[in-house]
């Protein structure tokens, strides 16, 4: 039989800029010969870059752009990836397949839905349309309960989803994230399997569906599976150690189905998911999975000074597991990390709310500033100073700690103990009972606000009597919560009245009403702290309500401003930099987290979370820890710096005294 070979050429320009474009180690990842190839790329090492570089090259070697498989873990990622790569190969950029592990599954499962018993316009399902279905489900399996202790819809999601993510049985999954729910597990299966039939009735797939039924596909169709194989003839991903089983196993049995050409890319050290499932040893076991795989080591930092690169590199060295690594900097000499130490939280806050300033002064963004938290309720304190002094900020790890709706509920009892007849604020209260709606709460009030002292109208059997009988129980109990808020001298003791809360029926009221508890429940305990600044609980309130889009009032500033200084836990703050950056509250019992801590492997974990959070600092860091701490209530205590500040050379550190100078106090006499 005749052959006829057709001839490639290469992008014009392509080679020049391969060699011109990256270090030696970055062209040997991006050219690595076919196979299983392991790129550890270190922060700040050019990561995107290669990636981009090796799909060009391949492009470039006559691999057809359409049977490439990038896989990314944000659209954003992706997106710029493609934008790249458009400037290195021109328009078979748009021909990759180039997306995140969902977006590729939607893809194929749209050709193959009918072989799964869906139709090809299946729909897939928003998160709130997860939970009304979920809810539908429970239903089913008979788990909707006045039982208050019974499963809410999203712990139930919750547990589906990790099991479905993690490869794991069900029952194993609630006893790693939700042992409160061990004994409804059957119940939990049962309204799992509802769930599945309910999506499946209805034509309908969640996120994890586009992963778990493209998996299925593979498993029950092996001609589907050959097809991918022969489809994808090169697979990368990126982002490798933030990977979970189902991740994994995919990617994995689709490679070997076909020309087994995998490079995973990513950093061991940046393993920081597990909370979600993510899998540390997808990346650390990836030679033992593929022996005699390559690879390759991006070392060289062109994001941070040697002097932080330095802290980074002796951290991360205390972790026995994980890849050696060798992190050096391509840049000039900077400053050492600071490490200052200050009397309270009060003082941090003010610490780094004034560095902030003068680093600003100096002609740095706010937008190019980030304090970094291991906690989200480790910023309360500092939001307060922040608003205080009218510095801007956005917080990435979630809605500013005023707008949040626990915080809200709390400043609603605070507001009516300053005015009784504040409607809006007994309106919330009221709707926080169970059984009382919008109508019964409208009655409610309008009692109280007939009476001259709404408080002697609340605790009123006349109140009691439009209250339905099913919830009267609860709402005495709120009375009485009421009235032990009120008896802490709330006027001149803001911090007690919070702590009067917390000692109520509320954190039951959190626990059964809003995901994430325990938390929400902590941010209460910091606001308690933050109110301890406070002699007057009108001033803090007036403080707090002034400070901008509290309760749907918009700021008096109008638009918010363009530089906004950065919140964000340092999960969050993955994958970005900054210029200067601050990283607060680290003490021995927050950071590393304590509960995390006691798990196998959980002082590594937050180890590489430290490693991450250093590691976002281009020029400026400084490290910051209160040599007191307050839960806000019971004593204040004595707190040890954390150990990932302790464990390292002191030398690599600058370890500043604070001192205090304050303005001469001046009085005019009125004298000429």
């Amino acid at each position: 039989m005749r052959k006829i070979t057709l001839k490639h050429t290469p992008p014009a320009g392509l080679a020049r800029q391969l060699a011109d474009d990256l270090n030696p180690s970055q062209r040997e990842a991006a050219t690595a010969p076919d196979g299983y190839n392991l790129i550890l790329a270190g922060p700040g090492s050019g990561k995107t870059r290669v990636v981009t570089y090796r799909v060009a090259w391949l492009i470039g070697r006559g691999i057809p752009a359409e049977s490439i498989l990038l896989v990314t873990f944000t659209r954003r990622a992706a997106r710029e990836m493609v934008a790249r790569l458009d400037g290195l190969v021109g328009s078979r950029a748009g021909r990759v397949w180039a997306g995140t592990f969902h977006h590729v599954g939607n893809r194929l499962l749209r050709k193959s839905a009918r072989e799964l018993g869906f139709e090809p316009n299946f729909t897939i399902l928003d998160s709130e349309d997860q939970s009304d279905l979920i809810r539908l489900a429970m239903d089913d399996a008979g788990l909707i309960s006045k039982d208050k202790l019974a499963p809410k819809p999203s712990q139930v999601q919750g547990v589906v989803s990790f099991a479905a993510n993690t490869r794991k049985p069900l029952e194993q999954a609630i006893a790693e994230t939700a042992p409160e729910l061990a004994e409804w597990a059957d119940h939990v299966r049962a309204a799992a399997e509802a769930y599945a039939t309910r999506k499946q009735a209805a034509n309908c797939m969640d996120y994890d569906d586009l992963l778990v039924l493209w998996l299925k596909l593979l498993h029950e169709h092996p001609a589907r599976l050959a097809e991918q194989g022969k489809m994808f003839r090169h697979i990368l991903v990126d982002e490798m150690q933030d990977t979970n089983a189902l991740q994994i196993e995919v990617v994995e049995k689709v490679a070997a189905a076909g020309a087994g050409n995998l490079t995973a890319v990513g950093d061991d050290a940046q393993s920081i998911y597990r909370f979600r499932g993510a899998d540390y040893d997808n990346i650390l076991k990836f030679p033992d999975r593929h022996p005699g795989s390559r690879i390759f080591r991006l070392d060289v930092n062109y994001r941070s000074t040697p002097q932080i690169v330095a802290l980074t590199q002796a951290s991360i060295a205390r972790n026995a597991s994980g890849f050696p690594k060798a992190l050096v900097s391509a840049r000039g000499d900077g400053l050492k990390p600071t490490l200052v130490a200050t009397a309270d939280v009060y003082e941090e806050a003010d610490l780094v709310c004034q560095q902030i300033l003068e680093t600003r002064d100096r002609g740095v963004p706010l937008s190019e500033m980030a304090v970094l938290y291991r906690n989200h309720y480790d910023s309360v304190v500092l939001q307060g100073e922040l608003l205080a002094r009218g510095i801007p900020y956005n917080v990435r790890s979630g809605i500013r700690f005023f707008e949040q709706a626990h915080v809200k509920d709390v400043l609603a009892f605070l507001r009516v103990v300053l005015n009784p007849r504040d409607e809006a604020s007994w309106r919330r209260l009221l709707l926080l009972l169970p059984g009382i709606g919008p109508a019964k709460a409208g009655a409610v009030y309008r009692k109280l606000a007939a009476s001259g002292n709404p408080f002697s109208a609340v605790a009123a059997a006349e109140t009691m009597a439009t209250v339905p009988p099913k919830s009267r129980g609860l709402f005495a109990a709120f009375v009485n919560d009421l009235n032990l808020i009120r008896a802490t001298d709330p006027e001149n003791r803001p911090a007690a009245a919070i702590q009067a809360v917390l000692a109520g029926g509320y954190p039951g009221t959190v626990r059964s009403r809003y995901d994430k508890a325990e938390n929400r429940i902590k941010d209460v305990e910091q606001f308690a702290v933050l109110a301890a600044k406070y002699e007057s609980l009108e001033r803090l309130v007036a403080d707090l309500m002034l400070a901008g889009d509290l309760y749907g009032v918009e700021s008096a500033g109008g638009e918010e401003p363009e530089d906004l200084l950065v919140l964000s836990s340092v999960h969050q703050a993955k994958g970005l930099e900054w210029s200067s950056v601050f990283v607060i509250r680290l003490v021995d019992d927050g950071f590393p987290n304590r509960r995390a801590v006691d798990e196998p492997g959980g002082e590594e974990e937050e180890r590489r979370i430290f490693y991450v959070a250093v590691s976002r600092a281009k020029d400026e860091l400084m490290l910051t820890y209160p040599s007191t701490v307050s839960r806000g209530y019971g004593p204040t205590t004595f707190s040890s710096p954390s150990r990932f500040v302790t464990e390292v050379d002191p030398a690599l550190l600058d370890r500043a005294e604070l001192e205090h100078e304050f303005d001469p106090l001046r009085v005019d006499d009125g004298q000429a």
